[in-house]
């Protein structure tokens, strides 16, 4: 007998599947670039100075852009540092946080041309905290401009004369931190980003801009960006990890994400408001209602589950994560996919060693569990239309983080009592999401099971759409428990298996797992 059932409602669609919800990123971190993806002298090492098993890896997982050069990365380098003869650069910049050098040598046209090659476009970070709006504008003319100007014709004489085409520019990276050099204050930093966007607009209107955002903590500073940008940023972003040392305290981040969204989401909506003249600080401080030709977008371009690693100036962020992990993942990828509305760009940190998908190092290369997840999930939803799931299954009790915090103290966050954390007594056993492409006649089911210690038998209905046979192809994510995780000796304790079955009218679910269903129509 089913405890739960499923119905995937095929004509209700809540949003299409637009590219830039696949990225991935690399960063001067750690040793996510150097000595990791670009390492001349490994013995994967390519004539590129790239790593051949790192960039399959990322080939593999079929990124829809990459951002780069950070992170907290983008705020120690002029761009000017990054262009050009790798002699010519500066041989490396010192991360004063960690008291660590970065080399130049895979600067802007190395990433543009890795991007290429995978088939996805170059995120590029400017650096807002350091650099002022005339240098973002020049690094547009630089990149982007076929005129015979000053920026363009530096680009011809490095030996490009063909414009580069970058379309997407972050403005700088949690420039309200502390931890960044060139801190700002809202007030600062959104009219930095208003005459910024202006001039790189100027040199390119067919261009992308993200503005820095802040969400649950400060939502003060969204407003501030939002109101000064409205109508010229395309996107403000926002970054969280999740994550807890208890599986089902993990398996509820997914609910502090749809908060982030839906909080981001009404501070934009009030900042859309401007143009009608109705918000009370449009007359006074705008003079004005302003043009606002389009609704910004949330760029959810830095996240990742994060709970255990430190800053460490030999093994920076090496975060080791397990099968709970993945299914964590998994669920930050469905709340991303249903909000794809309002959501118009996201990025999970990172591709490699720092909080990464893929670990490598002198011996070789292996791909962590959540990999394996982020893969499942781009391979299953792909392209076309998210379609409504409702969802009846027994509920559970649960804890997370309000936001992370960037402090990490595992036995710390087993404390129940703390006053940072949500309490959540309605957390769903099934996490479901359901896509059509109504090209290729293909419907695709991810379902998440979130109870540990039992299996859980759920009927499946569909309405509007139907299956053309009851054969399916099933996609699972295996292990041996939630805590398993891959080595460099065992990199397949956790892995994917494919096969074709029958289905039936009921379908039983493993504990803590992740099956994908595809469906022809």
């Amino acid at each position: 007998m089913a405890e739960a059932e499923i119905i995937v409602m095929g004509c209700n669609t809540l949003a299409d599947i637009h590219p830039f919800l696949y990225g991935q990123f690399i960063e001067m971190a750690g040793t996510c670039i150097n000595g990791g993806l670009y390492d001349p002298t490994h013995p994967q090492a390519r004539s590129d100075g790239l790593r051949a098993d790192v960039v399959e890896g990322l080939r593999e997982l079929r990124p829809t852009h990459i951002r780069y050069p950070g992170g907290c990365g983008a705020t120690y380098f002029d761009w000017q540092e990054l262009v050009g003869p790798r002699d010519e650069r500066p041989r490396a910049k010192l991360f004063r946080t960690q008291n660590t050098a970065q080399s130049t040598a895979f600067g802007i046209p190395e990433a543009h041309a890795l991007c290429r090659e995978l088939g996805a476009e170059l995120y590029l970070t400017v650096n807002a905290h350091t650099q002022s709006p005339e240098d973002a504008a020049h690094l547009v003319e630089y990149l982007n401009s076929t005129r015979p100007t000053r920026w363009a014709d530096l680009r011809r004489t490095h030996g490009r004369e063909e414009p580069y085409g970058v379309k997407l520019f972050g403005l700088g990276n949690e420039i309200y931190g502390n931890w960044q050099a060139g801190q700002k204050s809202a007030t600062e930093y959104a009219r930095w980003c208003r005459e910024a966007i202006l001039q790189m607009k100027r040199v390119d209107p067919t261009i992308q801009v993200v503005v820095c955002g802040l969400g649950r903590p400060n939502p003060e500073w969204d407003r501030t960006v939002l109101f000064e940008t409205v109508g010229l940023a395309d996107m403000i972003s926002v970054h969280n990890y999740f994550g807890r040392p208890i599986f089902r305290d993990s398996m509820s981040a997914f609910r502090v994400c749809e908060a982030m969204f839906n909080g981001l989401n009404a501070l934009i909506d009030e900042a859309a408001d401007t143009a009608l003249g109705v918000h009370p600080l449009t007359h006074r401080e705008l003079g004005s209602p302003p043009a606002v030709p389009f609704r910004p977008l949330i760029a959810f371009d830095e996240w990742n589950v994060w709970y255990r690693s430190k800053h460490d100036p030999e093994h920076d962020l090496e975060e080791y994560f397990n099968f709970g992990d993945a299914l964590t993942v998994a669920s930050l990828l469905h709340v991303v996919l249903r909000n794809a509305r309002t959501v118009g760009l996201s990025n999970i940190s990172l591709a490699l060693n720092t909080l990464a998908l893929m670990m490598a190092d002198k011996r070789g290369l292996f791909k962590q569990t959540t990999w394996y997840a982020h893969k499942a999930i781009r391979d299953a939803h792909a392209a076309g239309r998210v379609v409504e799931t409702p969802v009846a299954a027994p509920v559970f009790c649960a804890k997370h983080e309000r936001f992370f915090c960037g402090i990490v103290n595992p036995e710390k966050a087993r404390d129940e009592k703390l006053p940072s954390l949500l309490h959540f007594n309605d957390v769903s056993a099934l996490d479901v999401l359901a896509s059509i492409d109504d090209h290729r006649k293909r419907m695709t089911l991810s379902v998440i099971q979130k109870l540990e210690d039992r299996p859980l038998t759920a009927a499946l209905t569909f309405r509007g759409v139907t299956p053309r046979t009851d054969r399916v192809m099933v996609t699972r994510l295996v292990g041996a428990s939630v805590t398993a995780g891959n080595t460099m000796d065992q990199p397949e304790a956790v892995h994917l298996t494919t096969e074709t079955v029958r289905l039936g009218e009921t379908v039983t679910f493993p504990p803590a797992s992740l099956t994908v269903f595809e469906f022809d129509l």
